[in-house]
This record gives structure tokens, sequence and C-alpha cells, in this order.
């Protein structure tokens, strides 16, 4: 049988043990990636439907509500896919790729202002890298402003379509 001592100083080389590995996991993690009631920091993106629609795994949050989560970008509408108008259907294929590219390279996201519409779907401001993916898509003529009223309808084709609007 062990003697006292030989078995403090085991105790003490596991205790030592995990609090090194759980140190060096603690540190390895970005100070910044912290959630509040508004914001989610460091999401991870997994793809996107549309221009508007994108799926996202949240650290650090019980899988049943953060993994593979749908979540919206707040303050604008994109061109639908599921359309028969073929000029639409090739904006929202556009707007797809944009921001598939721009999201998958991206080396940090971060969900903001985080809301529900009236249907209970999640809302936020994505920003990756420090950059808004909402400016970006009304920049590039892929969005515009819709804050959950009637939508306006657009011809995504037209050069004189309504500009997107800031809330």
């Amino acid at each position: 049988m062990y003697s006292v001592g030989v078995l403090e100083s085991v105790s003490k080389f596991i205790f030592i043990i995990i609090i090194l590995k759980f140190s060096s996991y603690v540190f390895a993690e970005d100070k910044n990636c912290f959630h509040d009631d508004n914001n989610l920091r460091c999401v991870k993106y997994i793809k996107n439907y549309d221009g508007d629609t994108i799926t996202f795994n949240i650290s650090n949050v019980h899988p049943l509500l953060g993994k593979k989560i749908n979540v919206r970008v707040l303050g604008i509408d994109t061109p639908e896919l599921k359309t028969l108008n073929v000029c639409e259907k090739d904006k929202a294929r556009s707007a797809k790729k944009l921001v598939n590219t721009l999201l998958k390279k991206a080396n940090r996201i971060d969900l903001e202002n985080i809301k529900r519409d009236k249907y209970f779907r999640i809302l936020a401001d994505i920003k990756f890298d420090g950059k808004s993916l909402k400016e970006i898509l009304i920049k590039n003529n892929l969005a515009y402003g819709y804050f959950g009223k009637a939508k306006i309808t657009q011809n995504w084709c037209s050069s004189n379509r309504q500009t997107a609007t800031k809330k």
C-alpha cells in the first residue's frame, strides 16, 4: 500500500495537471469572445440559405439553442431565390455567393443587437472582421432597408430601384 506522502504528491500532481489543462484552454480563448444580453461573439459560420438568412454555431451555448441556428440579417431584405423572376433569382444567387465568400473567409463573426421579429425569428446585425454584412449587401445593391412592415415590391434589375435606408 502507498504511504500518505506519496498519495498527497500524486494528488497534487493531478491537481496541477488539471489546472494547467484548464488554464491553457481559458487563455487560448479570445478574451473578447463573451456573450451578453444583446450580442453573441465569435460565432462560427455554417452556411447561408440566401443573402439574409445565415446558419451559425454559437459557442458556449447549449447545443439545443446554439447549434445550427438560423439568423436573419437585421434591417434588410435581399432578393428571393424562390421566384419566377429571372433577374431577381440571379441577384439572389449573387447575394448568397457574396455572403458565403465573405463569412467563409472571416476570422471573427459577431451577432450584435439581437432581436426577435414578429414571427419569432432571430434577427441580428452581423459583423465579420469588424465589417457590417448589411452595409456590404446594401452597397452592392443586393439588399434594401426593411424593418418588418409591408415589403416594398422591388425591381432588382432596375437602375432606378429604391435604395436602402438605414433605420
